[in-house]
């Protein structure tokens, strides 16, 4: 199966955090490679661990998304969908 999910990426506290808007997975790195690539696992690992006839999203609330983008060192950037092959 392969979908493609919105990620949002910030600089916070001298590393790079991702949140996938679709799922409510984190991944984090000390470059924005490394966080693409830990949001990337993080989500193979949320579907992987979904039991199928569950559902898979679980949009992330609106104040969550709020505190997620305040404090920022730099102005947060909206990637553009990424596709991510999952297998299960």
């Amino acid at each position: 199966m392969d979908k493609q999910y919105t990620i949002v990426l910030k600089r916070s506290e001298g590393q790079y955090v991702a949140l996938c808007l679709e799922l409510m997975v984190v991944g984090c790195g000390d470059t924005k490679e490394e966080a693409m690539a830990t949001i990337k696992d993080a989500i193979c690992s949320y579907l992987d661990a979904t039991e199928e006839g569950m559902e898979a999203t679980r949009p992330v609330p609106l104040e969550i998304l709020h505190d997620f983008l305040k404090d920022e060192e730099e102005e947060p950037y909206i990637m553009p969908k990424m596709k991510i092959l999952a297998y299960g």
